[in-house]
């Protein structure tokens, strides 16, 4: 395993929080959404700043809504997943969907991306499909799921009807697809319905510290 600064320098924290990395390293990778803290170790106003201060992150020029944690993440997903198809429910600008689908070229991947919005970007970039869709009819006219090869990505960033997402998607997902719930910190948690079926993946969840990104406790993984 690979040498940290934290590894060489875990005595520098307090106590308190030598403990919480101890029990990070033990935890179990994927657990019930119901056993997880809805605590994170990254205080709100470091989160919001890691979008950046002058400027909100980007890719290639376009707005990037990402902190600097989940532009790590997401990388790491990939790879060691390399899905045939990603689902992105709520382009933005298009950056996200260009950016994955970059990534996935880089990584010599045949991934498509779908992107899907009710006002989505007027653009065409090799990899990519953006296209308009309403959320509120995702079983009607969004996705074909009978015919998109597996593994899945899938990433919700639409912020609409998320319980409902989660059930129709958790019917379709083979075991080994992923499912990330961006901005579920500003998504009470007692208001999320994890269907058991998704697993929280603690390895990412937790990679820079307890749920150290903006999906908490929402990278997901079918088992």
């Amino acid at each position: 395993m690979f040498s940290t600064y934290l590894r060489k320098n875990l005595n520098v924290l307090p106590k308190d929080k030598q403990e919480d990395v101890k029990n990070i390293r033990e935890q179990n990778r994927f657990v019930p959404f119901r056993d997880r803290p809805n605590t994170s170790h990254i205080h709100m106003d470091t989160f919001l700043m890691s979008q950046g201060v002058r400027d909100c992150n980007s890719w290639k020029g376009i707005a990037l809504g990402k902190s600097v944690y989940d532009f790590t993440l997401i990388p790491m997903i990939i790879w060691e997943n390399k899905p045939a198809t990603i689902l992105e429910i709520g382009s933005g600008e298009g950056a996200s969907a260009i950016w994955m689908a970059d990534l996935c070229k880089a990584y010599e991947l045949s991934t498509h991306v779908y992107s899907v919005d009710i006002d989505p970007p007027d653009a065409s970039y090799d990899g990519v499909t953006f296209f308009q869709g309403d959320i509120r009819n995702i079983p009607l006219t969004l996705f074909d799921v009978k015919t998109l090869p597996h593994p899945w990505l899938i990433i919700e960033d639409a912020h609409v009807a998320v319980n409902e997402v989660m059930r129709y998607f958790a019917m379709h997902m083979h075991r080994g697809d992923y499912i990330i719930i961006e901005d579920s910190r500003s998504k009470m948690q007692s208001k999320l319905e994890v269907p058991s079926a998704l697993l929280v993946d603690t390895y990412y969840c937790d990679y820079f510290g307890r749920n150290a990104t903006s999906s908490v406790n929402t990278i997901l993984c079918k088992q």
